[in-house]
């Protein structure tokens, strides 16, 4: 599943190729992928103005005071072409009107285009805890957000209402770098232990955001390119650690989590 920092990537890509174009209209060609909040169908022949990120949902904004929000769920991609491709996987396509489109390609089904009025959003955006880089997520506000929390770090981290936009590779790396085990419960980490989650949250994110996210799966950026961060990776689908030791693999909450239990305590 696209992260934060492949969110981030695509949204810069998309800034560079398709703010001031011009859209014509959204075929959707499966289903249940476009859903409209608005009482016409609002997308056409309006510009984009503004494309922004918010966790791991992109907001188009519109000249006509709506807004298109798409989330990528696991394997969902948005793919800028000058063509008529269109993959088995084009779910929806979002056409200008210089001949060109932004295909919404998408295997497994889960991801979603959504368009509301300006005043309006997706409701779960509204629920989305701090960005990660941000001044909000800091020692003092983790401290209050665990203090009642007995479930795996691990999985609090991974909750879009304590941090926006965290998923399962960069929680993986983050708690290796910190030293803490991801089985630890929340509301046991020690005030140095808050600190380093803190610093090593942005500092992962920081650096996958420099190699433009992780490419391990399905992640590509709206020219096709992968990103780069998978060759910085110390945990994360690693059969030994950075210093040799060997590298577990559990599962929590259905997803698998990778760390060293030399390492992490």
């Amino acid at each position: 599943m696209p992260e934060l920092p492949e969110v981030d990537t695509i949204v810069r890509g998309l800034r560079d190729y398709v703010i001031g174009k011009s859209i014509s209209h959204i075929e959707e060609l499966r289903d249940n992928t476009v859903e409209v909040h608005t009482p016409d169908d609002s997308c056409n022949n309006c510009t984009i103005t503004d494309i922004k990120r918010r966790g791991k949902y992109i907001i188009f904004e519109l000249s006509n005071e709506n807004t298109i929000v798409i989330h990528l769920r696991m394997t969902g991609k948005l793919v800028y072409v000058s063509d008529e491709r269109i993959t088995p996987y084009t779910r929806a396509i979002i056409r200008f009107s210089d001949k060109t489109s932004l295909q919404f390609e998408d295997i497994r089904t889960f991801g979603s285009i959504k368009i509301f009025p300006k005043d309006m959003t997706d409701p779960s955006i509204l629920k989305l805890g701090p960005e990660p880089l941000s001044s909000e997520f800091n020692e003092s506000y983790l401290k209050d957000s665990l203090k009642k929390l007995k479930a795996p770090i691990k999985n609090i981290l991974l909750r879009q209402d304590i941090v926006a936009g965290l998923g399962n590779i960069y929680v993986c790396e983050l708690l290796y770098r910190a030293k803490i085990s991801p089985l630890k419960a929340g509301n046991t980490l020690t005030n140095s232990e808050l600190k380093r989650v803190i610093e090593y949250t942005k500092e992962v994110i920081s650096e996958a955001l420099l190699h433009n996210g992780t490419s391990v799966s399905d992640f590509r950026n709206v020219d096709d390119k992968p990103g780069s961060f998978q060759n910085f990776l110390r945990v994360y689908q690693k059969k030994v650690c950075p210093l040799g030791h060997k590298v577990q693999r559990i599962k929590q909450a259905g997803r698998s989590t990778f760390y060293c239990d030399k390492c992490q305590k």
